[in-house]
């Protein structure tokens, strides 16, 4: 993934440096609120749902030159959100989950008609999640990271309110890397989920009377597989296995941009 990432950035930086007097730049900078869902399922049974409203930062800065934008961007996201699950033993549990959503991005779009483009990109997704300890359970805190490829495309329409901006893309994951602390009751796990197809479809309005403002909304969606089985241990001595069950990712996100 790193490799294919240099990559991207080299080419970037050879194109704009071989076309200075043509290139446009433009950045990006806002505000944001996500609606993060999160659910774990077992045999079709729920074992875990998680949801909430967290704000974040939008920044993104891109380059025209003649058909092709060059484009790097980073969401971050942040709060407490709802947790209900269940303990080990089947004991029904609420709580609250600390979490952090952080996406990387470095991308391109072919202006393929006057008001039509196609996009590709790469990007790094980063989740955290800190379950609070609750008075039956042990909280526990998980870090996940992987790599997504997203291709799509994007249509213009020019009304007379303003500029409307759609866009649909299919997303393509690589296995979840998933560390997990269990607060030193058992020693440390690592383990690795499945590859990943996901969907994303957003729109943004810039209205006539100040184009330079942007309101965007975005839906995206990701299936996740289960895990294989991971041994647990305690004190560096095997205590069992640990999964992480097939889970979905949703989110639905709101954001207020000023472009410069």
């Amino acid at each position: 993934m790193k490799h294919v990432v240099r990559a991207c950035a080299g080419a970037a930086c050879s194109f704009l440096l071989m076309h200075p007097a043509a290139a446009q730049w433009q950045g990006k900078a806002g505000l944001g609120l996500r609606h993060a869902s999160h659910a774990e399922y077992e045999d079709e049974r729920t074992l875990v749902r998680e949801r909430g409203w967290l704000p974040g930062l939008v920044l993104e800065g891109a380059c025209q030159a003649g058909n092709v934008a060059w484009f790097a961007g980073a969401d971050w996201y942040r709060a407490g959100i709802g947790y209900r699950g269940q303990t080990q033993s089947g004991t029904a549990a609420r709580s609250r989950t600390a979490t952090t959503l952080a996406t990387l991005r470095l991308g391109a779009r072919y202006q393929l008609a006057a008001d039509t483009a196609l996009m590709a990109a790469l990007e790094a997704d980063l989740w955290r999640r800190d379950i609070r300890s609750t008075g039956s359970a042990a909280g526990l805190q998980e870090r996940y990271r992987s790599g997504r490829f997203v291709v799509g495309a994007a249509q213009t329409w020019r009304p007379a309110a303003g500029l409307i901006l759609s866009d649909l893309a299919l997303v393509l994951s690589t296995p979840e890397r998933m560390r997990v602390d269990f607060h030193g009751l058992l020693d440390q796990a690592t383990l690795s989920t499945r590859r990943a197809p996901g969907l994303r479809a957003g729109a943004s309005f810039n209205p006539g009377f100040s184009p330079n403002l942007e309101l965007r909304a975005a839906y995206d969606w990701m299936r996740i597989g289960r895990s294989g089985d991971a041994p647990l241990t305690r004190n560096g001595r095997f205590a069992g296995t640990v999964a992480q069950p097939e889970h979905v990712r949703q989110g639905v996100s709101l954001t207020l941009s000023r472009l410069f």
